[in-house]
């Protein structure tokens, strides 16, 4: 017999190869599954009676539901535009720049603005000047009373200043002396929960800093974001900033902020002057410009850090005028190019 009549070939002497067609349905070695089952090979080798169904995973273990972050404006002109819509809600951002750059006037407008325009209560803690100050200072320069909101229940201008240095305090809100990160803490949080606040700012952390190694400021700021994100506060971090080392200087608090709005106030040179076309019957048309230059002031803003959402990456200028801050959301022209197109005169 040939291999392929054998079947498959097989070199093993003692193989014999056997036609399945001779296979009888009593033959032993048939597969029986009765008689398997009562040999007690069943589930012999694998065991799945205590394999169920999984369970589900408890609620507090789920994955959250990504959703869109919640905006809140900020209601100063321009500046929503520049941060695409709005600042985030329940976040901290630092608001640094060098001294005069506007850092109160454009943090005391984000906590009037939730006042007057959102209905959002605000505390303002003062570290720097008392709140008799600020209110006397808001009042003048703006008209902004925001004594009326304290009065209301909406506004707590917390005294963080007199305990600081030592001194005694007629104000409904202070931290007790002696002055304490423990206690300046405990009276954030207190007067978070008397109005319900939704806007916080601090004024300033440099105050503190004075006091505070760089480890300790550092949680310091940490401990408050978790506070002021619990309580769902938008806050303000204002922090002074020379305008010589702002490109070079890293402080502490720019690394544990969700973002950052750096102020900048430079003296810088303003051109100015008029451009006159002169016509000669001999030369043609001519233009001659009699211009001027002086130093000025000037107030610009940008985002450097914003988590969360797209921003611009521009400087951005910005005033001060009797309605507090504007700043203007198209980028700061740097370069202006002049052209002028005109026809020579015909000379007969």
């Amino acid at each position: 017999m040939s291999n392929n009549e054998q079947g498959p070939p097989n070199n093993d002497p003692y193989y014999i190869y056997q036609d399945p067609s001779t296979y009888s349905a009593s033959d032993n070695t048939s597969y029986d599954s009765q008689a398997y089952e009562s040999q007690g090979y069943q589930n012999q080798a694998y065991d799945n009676s205590s394999y169920s169904e999984q369970a589900p995973i408890p609620a507090q273990h789920q994955r959250r539901r990504l959703e869109q972050l919640q905006r809140i404006p900020s209601g100063i002109p321009g500046f929503d535009q520049i941060v695409n819509g709005g600042l985030i809600r329940d976040r901290v951002y630092l608001v640094s720049g060098p001294a005069g750059a506007g850092k109160t006037i454009f943090s005391s407008q984000f906590i009037y603005n939730g006042l007057t325009k959102y209905n959002e209560s605000g505390v303002y803690v003062v570290l720097e000047e008392t709140p008799q100050q600020l209110r006397q200072n808001l009042y003048n320069s703006f008209e902004w009373d925001v004594g009326t909101y304290e009065d209301a229940g909406n506004l707590v201008v917390l005294d963080a200043i007199s305990s600081r240095l030592g001194l005694g305090s007629d104000e409904r809100f202070v931290v007790p002396r002696p002055f304490t990160l423990e206690a300046l803490l405990y009276e954030v949080e207190t007067a978070i929960r008397t109005v319900n606040a939704r806007r916080v700012v601090i004024d300033s952390l440099d105050a503190m800093s004075l006091e505070l190694t760089q480890a300790d400021l550092r949680s310091l700021i940490q401990r408050l974001t978790i506070i002021l994100k619990s309580f769902g506060c938008t806050t303000l971090l204002v922090s002074g900033q020379p305008e010589s080392t702002q490109q070079s200087r890293k402080s502490v608090e720019e690394y544990v902020v969700d973002g950052m709005i750096r102020l900048h106030h430079t003296l810088e040179e303003s051109v100015s002057g008029e451009t006159v076309l002169q016509q000669d019957a001999m030369q043609g048309n001519s233009l001659a410009e009699d211009s001027f230059s002086m130093k000025v002031r000037a107030r610009k803003i940008e985002i450097p850090k914003m988590r969360g959402t797209q921003h611009s990456n521009h400087l951005h200028p910005f005033i001060i005028d009797q309605e507090g801050v504007e700043a203007k959301s198209e980028p700061e022209v740097t370069k202006r190019l002049r052209r002028a197109i005109f026809k020579a005169k015909q000379v007969d």
